[in-house]
């Protein structure tokens, strides 16, 4: 666990015209990522395919929306690409010369109804107005009328010609205009200009305002039912058709150009599919493949000289809330250490510290029971509200006040130069063990000796600068100690005396940054010392209000803290993990395992 794996390098042969379906029931585990051998022959089945494509991509535009109803069956794709694009679209063509009339008509009834809808909601505000909207519906030839809606901050500017008549609307402004129904044109033209929705008044609707309502809501039920049943029809159409399959195809071929593109040519009739996987057993490949009776062959082989492979931190479930830390400065290396398992404790137990109180531990633990499962994410609240807790005992805090348990350890206030101290002494044996982490970076890549040389002198003058700080007599022999290893490690690396002068630079830079890192965890302390004095000014104000104000005062009290502080203290613990710990160690060097997508009607399997 304390180093990354690095993904394995498959090989799967297959027949030609199985390429795509072989690669999508591979992508569709979610662990692989192609990438072609260097100079290798490459067969591209989609290169005679671009016109069939660009066709279908634009039928996808224009009925993706009925589509969508349908169900993408998975259907092994055992013919040429040519050939299976060829079928695909036929079939398309066919559906459409039967669905095409049945759409038109479908939009038509949509957009009537939506008309409708505006047209019945301004004529139930005018209703009971002096307006007689039967004199309306009178008007013609020569007059004519619509309804206009437009943004509350637009002035139309409506010519003189024509009479608008204001409706009361909210957050809109809403008019009926009456004017020569030859020329009506130009104002409505204007009112679309400026983003207004022209709703029309169908020949149809006589009588009064009321009647009017009723006659629309007699109209609209009936294009609502009409709507339902072309929509079952076009339904019925997708199954005759068998859209299922032909999009599932289709679909397929248009993921494999726009992700892949080409494969590697085995010969005349073969192809190879390569690339990593983190399936490092190669199990998951070879059960898809079996699942989806393709005949191909997976072989895991080293991999082609010169390339690099993606490395994957492989950590059991438990430590994934975790991983997002290192994965903030990119993947390590292979000769770099993985410190998922040490943040484990490292960030609960900063955390806590800094938002120690049992109470809202509480909260933060039954939040991320809760949260758990929509957003993996929110495991990390689980151990972060259980230190949280213990903090809380320690520090004799429960939601806030301190004279509800006693405090195992100190109150935070009573003692704040303990508080202060201890992450202090914490940070200087993370830092210690950033450092030692460095040096098991440099027994991978083979550079021990030059760390033990240099390095662990460095490591040797620190922890002496720390004890003599701290009052330690002994302290100033492991400085000297220190100092005299890092110089005459240095001239033996370097082998001149300017290295080791060089050295001295170095010395100087290193020793004031991790000074400098070591005084910022003092920041936990503060934040831990912060915590409690917002804590009592809650309790305080609650003690001198009336119970039902005071009990008023500790909910939303205890509520701000635990948003305020828990966002500022997730932020700081992130920042000393990030900037203080990782600097020492860790690189972020290694390459990002970017697993091919799953194709439509394929999900990745988990």
């Amino acid at each position: 666990m304390l180093r990354p794996a690095s993904t394995r390098w498959f090989e799967v042969l297959c027949p030609r015209s199985e390429g795509v379906h072989t690669l999508a029931e591979l992508a569709a585990t979610g662990a692989v990522e192609v990438e072609l051998r260097a100079q290798a022959p490459t067969h591209c089945p989609i290169a005679e395919l671009t016109a069939g494509l660009a066709e279908y991509n634009d039928l996808l535009e224009r009925y993706r929306r009925y589509w969508a109803r349908g169900v993408l069956r998975r259907r092994a794709l055992v013919e040429s690409p040519a050939v299976a694009i060829e079928r695909g679209l036929a079939r398309v063509r066919a559906w459409r010369r039967e669905a095409d009339p049945l759409i038109d008509t479908l939009q038509a009834c949509e957009e009537e109804l939506t008309g409708l809808k505006w047209l019945g909601e301004i004529l139930s505000r005018i209703a009971d107005g002096p307006l007689d909207f039967a004199l309306i519906t009178q008007t013609g030839p020569v007059l004519g009328t619509f309804c206009a809606i437009l943004p509350a901050d637009t002035d139309p500017k409506l010519p003189d010609w024509v009479i608008p008549r204001s409706v009361p609307w909210q957050d809109e402004r809403c008019y009926m205009i009456l004017g020569p129904a030859e020329r009506l044109d130009l104002v409505k033209h204007q009112i679309k200009a400026l983003k207004g929705r022209v709703i029309e008044r169908p020949g149809w609707l006589k009588g009064g305002a009321r009647d009017s309502v009723a006659r629309i809501t007699a109209r609209r039920n009936f294009l609502t039912s009409r709507v339902v049943h072309l929509h079952a029809e076009l339904d019925n159409l997708f199954e005759d058709y068998s859209l299922g399959d032909v999009l599932g195809v289709l679909g397929w071929l248009a993921w494999f150009a726009e992700h892949v593109g080409a494969l590697e040519s085995a010969s005349e009739h073969l192809v190879w599919i390569t690339g990593w996987t983190d399936d490092l057993s190669g199990e998951s490949l070879n059960a898809a493949l079996d699942r989806a009776r393709t005949r191909a062959l997976v072989h895991l082989t080293p991999p082609p000289p010169g390339t690099h492979p993606p490395q994957v931190l492989d950590n059991p479930g438990w430590l994934k809330p975790f991983e997002p830390f290192v994965r903030a400065l990119g993947i390590p290396g292979g000769d770099e250490a993985d410190p998922t398992l040490i943040l484990a404790l490292v960030v609960p137990l900063l955390f806590g510290y800094m938002f120690g109180d049992l109470g809202q531990g509480m909260v933060l633990f039954a939040l991320g029971l809760y949260l758990r499962r929509r957003f993996p994410e929110a495991n990390i609240l689980l151990p972060a509200g259980a230190s949280a807790m213990v903090f809380g005992l320690l520090f004799g805090s429960l939601f806030g006040r301190e004279d509800l348990i006693p405090a195992l350890w100190v109150h935070p206030l009573e003692g704040p130069l303990t508080v202060l101290a201890v992450p202090l002494l914490f940070a200087v044996g993370l830092l210690c063990l950033g450092l030692l982490l460095s040096g098991l970076g440099a027994l991978w890549r083979g550079a021990l000796t030059q760390w033990l040389l240099v390095d662990l002198g460095f490591l040797v003058l620190y922890v002496g600068l720390i004890a003599w700080l701290a009052g330690g007599a002994a302290g100033i022999w492991l400085v000297l100690t220190g100092f005299a290893w890092y110089l005459i490690g240095s001239f033996l690396v370097h082998r001149r005396f300017l290295g080791a002068l060089a050295a001295l630079g170095h010395l100087a830079e290193s020793g004031m940054q991790i000074l400098v890192n070591t005084l910022s965890f003092a920041r936990v302390g503060a934040f831990a010392l912060a915590h409690a004095a917002l804590s009592m000014a809650v309790v305080t104000m609650a003690d001198s209000a009336p119970l039902w104000a005071a009990v008023l005062i500790m909910v939303l009290g205890n509520l701000i803290i635990i948003l305020l502080e828990g966002l500022v203290v997730s932020i700081q613990t992130t920042r000393l993990v990030l900037f203080e710990f990782f600097n020492r160690f860790l690189r972020g060097s290694g390459r990002v395992f970017r697993p091919l997508s799953a194709p439509p009607g394929l999900g990745t399997a988990g």
